[in-house]
């Protein structure tokens, strides 16, 4: 049997432009310069409608995205990983263009050579240590909702990424255009809010879940506070500065 009617992943028949076993796509031709083009094409214009499609129903309906997500649907919505990276894409662009704060914070690490500060920003850093530190907060405060970690850990990356990327634009439109720089505890007040949506019960009352993203917020900052205590008694030269 000739390449062109196996498949080059599984060893199956093909019988029409996907693999009924392992699902690889056959073209039935030799790339061309169209496929090139269109290929870039489509990884950029096609991620964009189910990245609307995703920052709509993260908006509108977070539990819907998460549980989606939680339950074993691929695909159709962005996955964490993917919402990370475009979360990245605006972080850099934001650190290239406006300015070294993220979310206008600036972080100042000591006892860090300058070459390892010139590769890695500590602003971005931050940032990223803050999504482990999110869902082990929510894991705290909802454990009675009896959810693994990886599931609190995929909902803070969908929630974080979510509210990172439309507060840094924001913020950065302000900044340009009329000089105005927002206070970074609403972002936060953003993501804890979004997940209390997620992690209360369905039938929640407005007022629990507002408490209970306080609950998580107060549970963030004894975490953080007792993990810069422990940093301090290893390094007491060392530290983290906020402005």
């Amino acid at each position: 049997m000739s390449a062109s009617t196996t498949c080059t992943i599984c060893q199956s028949e093909l019988q029409g432009d996907y693999c009924s076993s392992c699902g690889q796509r056959y073209l039935g031709r030799r790339v061309n310069t169209w496929d090139v083009i269109g290929g870039w094409l489509s990884g950029l214009l096609a991620p964009e409608r189910s990245l609307l499609g995703t920052f709509r129903q993260l908006l509108i309906n977070p539990r819907y995205i998460v549980e989606n997500y939680w339950s074993g649907f691929r695909g159709y919505y962005l996955s964490p990983r993917q919402l990370v990276v475009y979360m990245l894409f605006v972080f850099g662009l934001h650190l290239a263009l406006v300015n070294q704060n993220i979310l206008g914070m600036e972080v100042n690490v000591s006892g860090v050579s300058d070459s390892l500060k010139a590769f890695l920003s500590p602003q971005l850093v931050l940032f990223l240590l803050m999504i482990p530190l999110l869902a082990l907060s929510t894991a705290v405060v909802y454990y009675r909702q009896k959810h693994s970690f990886p599931e609190h850990f995929t909902a803070a990356i969908y929630l974080f990424a979510l509210w990172a990327i439309l507060f840094t634009l924001l913020c950065d439109i302000l900044y340009l255009l009329l000089d105005i720089e927002l206070i970074p505890p609403w972002f936060f007040a953003a993501v804890f809010l979004w997940s209390a949506r997620v992690f209360s019960p369905k039938d929640a009352a407005w007022y629990r879940i507002l408490l209970n993203a306080v609950l998580s917020i107060l549970m963030l900052v004894l975490i953080s506070a007792i993990l810069l205590g422990i940093s301090y008694l290893l390094d007491p030269e060392g530290g983290i500065e906020l402005e």
